[in-house]
């Protein structure tokens, strides 16, 4: 039977929790999935093996998508307050 630990207490609230991801954030990721939806696709509505859209355009699009959703999921809020003030 586990004892209560009256050492443990609840940690105040003193201030609102921030979002984690802002709409930014959001938008970038996104982006990212509708690139990488849009390369697949393509890829799949050419239905030829050596076609220029399947070996060359599609993959262009699909890494550009997961690259934009790294850098949705990497983005920082603050750097868009900084770039405000200045």
């Amino acid at each position: 039977m586990p004892r209560k630990d009256p050492k443990r207490k609840r940690k105040p609230v003193t201030e609102k929790e921030l979002p984690v991801f802002s709409k930014k954030n959001y938008q970038l990721m996104g982006g990212g999935a509708g690139l990488v939806f849009i390369g697949f696709a393509i890829m799949a509505f050419e239905n030829e093996i050596d076609g220029f859209i399947s070996l060359f355009i599609s993959p262009v699009l699909v890494i550009a998508g997961f690259i934009a959703f790294g850098f949705g999921i990497m983005h920082n809020k603050q750097n868009d307050k900084d770039s405000e003030e200045e």
